[in-house]
């Protein structure tokens, strides 16, 4: 990174930065301010002060495969959203539970994941993240808000709840995948609720543009204990500047960022922050990214090095970031940093092995509390 106001380490003032007050009163808002009105969008509000909570147990032994399955429905104003929750079964797991919320985007529909009728996929096997001795909670996009086939213009779901009057939008109003991450924050919210939810051990997890979500709803909700981005590409974990496959001018044909963000099409250079500073917002939490080796169009390279520079804030806190050789191996966990990473054989994806080694990181750190 050649442009200083791109270090991490160096404040735009140009002072250098060089512990961890610092870090987090001076260099840490900055960015937070660069991220949220060129990228993702300024939100108008965080928790409503009539949110309201309820629950129903759905069976107590779903599809008779030990787990138990509770909805969860939230709600404030006129507006409410459905949470798939799911409990292990066994009587002799400790409770309060650590949690997953996982996230899940309008791909579901193209690849056939549904959790009410395939409960136990490769992209969310639910029975073995309950047989490890978690909780595990299913959020969907759809129910906050609408994107891509169905783009909302910023006049369904939670936008036409908290901002009706769209006339009153700017270049910097909160866009859709900020709206997820507003989304996800409200479930921690409800997780605090819950006697069965060890709500200071919740990770959070997403694919592709849900891994961008995962990763701005971890910047702007210290309460995730755990964050983790699979392939989640541009505006997600991959550096934006030198980047191949997509671009910002391909990803804003989507309702995802804001309008300042149209500024850069093409012109990326000029953007005033880059992907690093998103991974480095999460410090000193423990943060995993996943790439997979013939995803060009997220850029693998780009994420891994994303990683690598957002290990210097790391270091500030005397915590190792990622520990990736030059020469990486595919399918093999990197696990003995505060960044954890692998990349995988294969395209754009989130399988069965993913999760694997995403709780067998978790149980050194949502289990444990290591950090």
């Amino acid at each position: 990174m050649d442009n200083p106001h791109l270090n991490l380490l160096t404040s735009i003032s140009g002072q250098k930065i060089k512990n961890v007050h610092d870090w987090e009163y001076y260099r840490r808002e900055e960015i937070m301010v660069l991220l949220s009105n060129f990228i993702y969008g300024v939100r108008p509000m965080e928790k409503p002060d009539d949110l309201k909570f309820s629950t129903e147990v759905i069976s107590e032994n779903y599809m008779d495969m030990g787990f138990i399955y509770k909805r969860v429905t939230i709600s404030f104003g006129n507006y409410s959203f459905p949470v798939r929750l799911y409990l292990p079964q066994t009587k002799g797991v400790f409770r309060p539970l650590p949690v997953f919320l996982h996230v899940l985007n309008e791909q579901r529909k193209a690849t056939g994941v549904n959790p009410d009728f395939t409960p136990d996929s490769g992209f969310m096997p639910i029975k073995d993240i309950t047989d490890r001795g978690y909780a595990y909670a299913i959020m969907s996009t759809l129910d906050i808000s609408p994107d891509w086939n169905h783009c909302s213009n910023f006049k369904k779901g939670i936008f036409g709840e908290i901002q009706p009057d769209t006339t009153k939008r700017d270049q910097r109003s909160w866009a859709t995948i900020s709206g997820w991450a507003w989304g996800a924050s409200r479930v921690m919210d409800y997780f605090e609720t819950d006697k069965d939810l060890e709500h200071t051990r919740v990770g959070i997890v997403g694919f592709s543009r849900a891994g961008k979500t995962a990763l701005w709803a971890g910047a702007t909700d210290p309460r995730f204990s755990l964050v983790i981005s699979n392939a989640s590409g541009c505006a997600g974990a991959s550096l934006t500047r030198g980047k191949t496959g997509e671009r910002i001018k391909d990803i804003n044909v989507s309702d995802w960022f804001c309008g300042n963000y149209h500024k850069f099409d093409d012109n990326e250079e000029m953007l005033p922050c880059d992907q690093h500073m998103l991974l480095a917002a999460i410090a000193p939490r423990p943060l995993y990214v996943k790439s997979c080796d013939l995803d060009d169009w997220a850029g693998p390279d780009n994420e891994l090095e994303s990683c690598r520079l957002a290990s210097k804030v790391y270091e500030l806190y005397g915590l190792e970031g990622v520990k990736v050789p030059e020469k990486l191996e595919l399918d093999t966990p990197y696990h003995d940093g505060m960044i954890a990473y692998h990349r995988a054989t294969g395209d754009h994806a989130m399988t069965r092995f993913d999760w694997k080694l995403y709780l067998d990181y978790a149980d050194k750190h949502l289990k444990k509390g290591l950090f």
